[in-house]
Parts: C-alpha cells; structure tokens; sequence
C-alpha cells in the first residue's frame, strides 16, 4: 500500500528551500504553534522547579512543551539545521542555527503577567537573518529580516520605526531588572545611567526591545544574558533603525551585556555616560 501521508510530508520538506521566504512561514509556524502550547498552561496552577540551586531560575511544562515542540517542527522542515535552544538543543554541522527561547520571561508568565513572549531567530554562518518575538496574551508578534522589521497586532501588520530621540535627558529607560545584572558593578553603571534619563521602567523581559523598535522607548540596557534571550531581537531592531550592541560596542550572536538604543548617537551618549568616572 502506497503511504501518500508519506509522500506528502517528503514533498513538503522537500519544497521548505533555504531562503528567507520559507523561514519566515516555517518561524510564523513556529509562533503559532508555541503560542497554542504557552496559552494553555499560563496562568494555570504549575509544578515550578529552578534550574539554578543558588539563585531562582524558574522552568514549568510549558517551557519545556514548547521547546519540544519547535524543535520537532524545525527537524521536520530543515532536518540539516542546528538548534541552540534553552531547554533543548540539537547540535548539527550546519551553516545554519535556529535559536529558541520557548518562554523569554518565565517568572512575568508564572506570576500572570502578560509580556512573556517566544523568542526565534535563526543565523547563517553566525550572522542573524530573521527574529521573531512573539507577545501570545498581547496578539502581538514582531519579525525582522532582509531590512524590513514589522509587527502583526491583532491580525494588522505595520512597520516598525523606532524613536528620533538623541538626548539623554528626554529618554526613556527600559530593564527588565538591575537585580539580574551579572555584577554589582554592572547594576551601579545602570543606576548611573538611570540618573541621567528622563524616566525608567523595570519588568520588561523581551518585550521593553519590540517597544523600543516599535517607537515607544528609547534606551534598554541588559547584563548576563544568553544567545536566546537577545539574538531574536537584533533584526527587529536594527531593520527599525535602532542599534543593538553589548557594552562592549560587539554583536550581540553571544549575548551578555547589551545596549539596545533608539540610534546610533544615543547609543554614542548611553555609552560615554555608562563609562564616564565620577570626579575623586
């Protein structure tokens, strides 16, 4: 007997090219899929454990479903790529790399508040050619690649341009928490910093950087974080006419120490100011 069921998934994947039109569909896919998963456990009663013994590092069921589940979906389509994902990885000898974060955000989604997201991106030889951010409880997704960054909110999609502002002064800050940061020293040069904006917001997770792409903020500023947490972003911020670097003034494909600004001559200021020495 002929398995037509068969046939039809090889034709697919057969069908699922390397270029940026197919990854797109495959990524939006992807949202879709996790989002089903992420909406039907949030704020549901979870068995929460930290993956981390000395400081919290929350994981439920439903970051480890939605992990499994884009994973099984990228095999599927691009059996050939490699995957750094947070939860579970699959490592291939590829010039491509999906990375995931399955639930970006996972202490705001156990304690009910609303702007976890998925983080998706994918890199060809180390440089990022498409982010997706997905807001599931906003109906909110954000994507860039090929210099174009747009959003979809409730089935309308606009572009993305980021703010004009250049002045430190007229700014306004995002973190997610300077608790987080990787040193004491990198939360004192935050504080710094937060002296000269205008106003600073804290609770932001993934979705203080598709606000700031989006043309609501100006400055976000991150210690200690990983490939997963950052990578999707770039693209959509950069292709907005932001500038995504770590503190260092390098790519972000690492993670680490980032600054995200609405341009490059605020970007110029965050870090003259972040490096300034308060006179002895």
């Amino acid at each position: 007997m002929i398995d037509f069921q068969k046939i039809k998934s090889r034709l697919i994947i057969i069908y699922m090219r390397e270029n940026i039109s197919n990854f797109e569909k495959i990524g939006n896919y992807i949202a879709d899929e996790a989002r089903t998963i992420s909406l039907k456990y949030f704020k549901k009663k979870l068995k929460i454990i930290s993956k981390n013994n000395k400081i919290f590092d929350p994981v439920t069921i439903a970051d480890l479903n939605v992990q499994k589940r884009i994973n099984k979906i990228i095999k599927k389509y691009f059996p050939e790529h490699g995957i750094l994902g947070e939860e579970a990885s699959i490592k291939k000898k590829s010039d491509y790399q999906w990375c995931i974060d399955p639930i970006d955000g996972t202490k705001s989604f156990i304690q009910g508040f609303p702007i976890w997201g998925t983080l998706i991106s994918l890199s060809k030889k180390k440089e990022i050619i498409l982010g997706i951010a997905d807001i599931p409880v906003l109906d909110e997704r954000y994507i860039g690649h090929s210099k174009v960054s747009y959003k979809i909110a409730n089935g309308k999609k606009t572009r993305l341009k980021v703010r004009s502002t250049t002045s430190l002064k007229k700014s306004i800050l995002n973190t997610t928490s300077p608790y987080l940061f990787a040193s004491k020293k990198d939360q004192k040069i935050f504080e710094k910093l937060a002296e000269k904006t205008q106003t600073v917001r804290l609770g932001g997770d993934c979705y203080s950087y598709c606000l700031l792409a989006d043309g609501h903020i100006d400055i976000v500023i991150e210690s200690g974080l990983k490939p997963w947490d950052i990578r999707a972003l770039e693209p959509i911020i950069i292709n907005a006419g932001g500038e995504l670097k770590t503190w260092e003034g390098n790519k972000i494909l690492n993670g680490g120490r980032v600054i995200a600004t609405a341009n490059i001559e605020l970007n110029k200021k965050v870090i003259k100011a972040m490096n300034k020495k308060k006179p002895s």
